[in-house]
């Protein structure tokens, strides 16, 4: 196949099918919040998600605080919602 062709082929893909970037936000008991892009644990590469649709936020809370998993679509949103947490 042409690698032009198999690049549009790729970026038509990328954009009917965006990928989305899980932040893990972490409100403590203390009232201090962190925030940060999921990434792997071993390679520290974020960790994105390939979907037609938004994959489904996510709440959890313990004794330590409540922690929130909220996904944005592309690297720059998840990079600002995890700016936006920092203030």
């Amino acid at each position: 196949m042409n690698d032009c062709i198999k690049a549009e082929m790729e970026y038509r893909e990328w954009r009917e099918c965006p990928l989305w970037y899980c932040v893990k936000t972490l409100l403590r008991a203390d009232g201090k919040m962190e925030s940060e892009i999921v990434s792997d644990e071993k390679t520290k590469i974020p960790i994105a998600i390939q979907s037609l649709e938004k994959p489904q936020d996510g709440v959890f809370e313990d004794a330590s605080g409540t922690t929130y998993y909220t996904y944005h679509q592309g690297y720059e949103a998840a990079a600002k919602q995890v700016a936006a947490a920092s203030i």
